[in-house]
């Protein structure tokens, strides 16, 4: 069955002037806008449909749907959000996936820079054991250096003049 409506008619359902109707239906695209055979300009179904999201009525109430029609469009909206619903949900898991790769991406930028750390706090280690040495051999050569100078301070005035 075509569901289609005159101008006058839309006018009358719509609750607006005819030539208002009339001027809406020009602004139309074409696969909206038919003539019938009596040449009268008529609006199809898919052209109803935009008007009833223009002006926010209802046209199609009195008009008999079969139940298979309804079922089959009720399932054409169905899927249609299912199918927006998988977009949306692919597009977060690229979003995801690129947020992992940089996570990852920092992550190994951060394994370099403790590893680098590790390698300055073994150098440093390194270092102090080396300057602990040093200090320890400089303390037992003060040490040696203390007693040479007692010894030759409890020598008698002509044994240092002399040398014994």
């Amino acid at each position: 069955m075509k569901i289609e409506k005159t101008v006058s008619e839309l006018a009358e359902i719509l609750g607006v002037s005819r030539q208002a109707m009339n001027n809406r239906v020009k602004s139309l695209p074409e696969e909206f806008v038919e003539k019938n055979e009596k040449g009268v300009t008529v609006v199809n179904r898919d052209g109803l449909v935009k008007l009833e999201e223009i002006y926010k009525k209802t046209i199609f109430e009195d008009e008999p749907i079969s139940e298979e029609t309804r079922q089959r469009e009720l399932m054409e909206i169905l899927v249609d959000e299912k199918n927006a619903e998988i977009v949306r949900l692919y597009d977060q898991l690229k979003t995801k996936d690129q947020q992992l790769q940089e996570k990852d991406e920092q992550l190994r930028v951060k394994d370099i820079q403790i590893a680098e750390k590790d390698k300055q706090l073994d150098q440093q280690q390194q270092l102090t054991l080396k300057a602990m040495e040093d200090q320890e051999v400089l303390k037992i050569e003060l040490d040696e250096a203390k007693a040479e100078v007692e010894k030759e301070q409890t020598k008698g005035f002509f044994a240092r003049l002399f040398g014994r």
